[in-house]
């Protein structure tokens, strides 16, 4: 049986040394506590700066976007269009953070054979959410989530667990 490799971290800030050793996840959460302790307005910086936690994301994405070698398939079927964009959106964002994607952006045809929602809807509704500030166009006929549209998807997603 294979050990998993660990993940080994030496920090040096003034006259503190911290040493931490184990799992990714757990490394960087300690370190980052180690941070919080040493110099405590990067604690306030990163409460007030919006970064999606992958991790999460992903965890609540199960049951909701699958990735095959053919892309992405959207399981819930009664999403909202504007859901089902976002979702989609968010599930291209993810997959191409975890390198599943080469690039964070869909086409409406893409969102369209994602969602099962038409082609026309998708455009129409994409306009209002670029208005509103959730979705930005990325590239000639491709577009990407914004931070507020994360925002929004992590509410869905939330609802979706309660519905």
């Amino acid at each position: 049986m294979m050990k998993e490799p660990r993940l080994r971290v030496h920090v040096e800030y003034g006259a503190l040394q911290a040493d931490f050793a184990g799992d990714p996840e757990a490394v960087s959460r300690s370190f980052i506590d180690f941070l919080y302790k040493v110099y405590p307005s990067f604690k306030l910086a990163h409460n007030l700066v919006f970064k999606p936690d992958l991790v999460k994301l992903s965890h609540a994405l199960e049951g909701v976007i699958e990735y095959s070698s053919e892309g992405m398939i959207l399981l819930p079927e009664t999403l909202t269009s504007e859901e089902a964009i976002l979702l989609s959106l968010l599930g291209v964002y993810v997959g191409n953070q975890l390198r599943f994607f080469e690039e964070a952006a869909l086409s409406v045809n893409d969102v369209a054979s994602t969602s099962g929602k038409a082609p026309k809807t998708i455009l129409n509704q994409l306009k209002g959410m670029i208005d509103d500030g959730l979705v930005e166009r990325a590239e000639r006929g491709k577009y990407r989530i914004k931070s507020r549209g994360i925002k929004a998807a992590e509410k869905i997603l939330h609802e979706l667990t309660t519905r």
